[in-house]
């Protein structure tokens, strides 16, 4: 299994702030093993985490995978989960080449508005 890990904002990754009543500033971010190149996959297993700041927030975040355009293939989605030790964990099952649009969605509860969005590509080829 391949995993994403070094703490920091990757090249590329698109951060959207949001403020709500009373709350700080919140970032997402995506984590990455190495921070020097574009992240990349090949087919098959990836676990993709984001990082919360600052720590303190609590709310759930889903990560959704955008299928590459033209593929045929259904978007992936790891639905909401609690953020634990500032971050979320999602594992993802990439099955066909391209570049994978990763967008995490931050929420205080299943029931609320969207707090903050990250976006950012990840490129998996065989």
């Amino acid at each position: 299994m391949s995993f994403i890990g070094f703490f920091g904002v990757p090249a590329g990754a698109m951060l959207i702030p949001s403020v709500s009543s009373g709350q700080s500033a919140i970032n997402l971010s995506f984590d990455y093993s190495d921070n020097s190149s574009a992240a990349t996959s090949s087919n098959g297993p990836f676990n993709i985490i984001v990082d919360v700041l600052p720590g303190h927030i609590a709310g759930a975040i889903r990560i959704i995978a955008v299928s590459p355009d033209g593929s045929g293939v259904s978007n992936l989605v790891c639905s909401y989960q609690e953020i634990k030790k500032f971050q979320v964990e999602c594992p993802f099952n990439f099955t066909t080449d391209g570049v994978w649009s990763i967008r995490a969605q931050m929420v205080d509860d299943d029931r609320s508005n969207v707090l903050a969005t990250a976006v950012t590509n990840l490129r998996v080829a065989n």
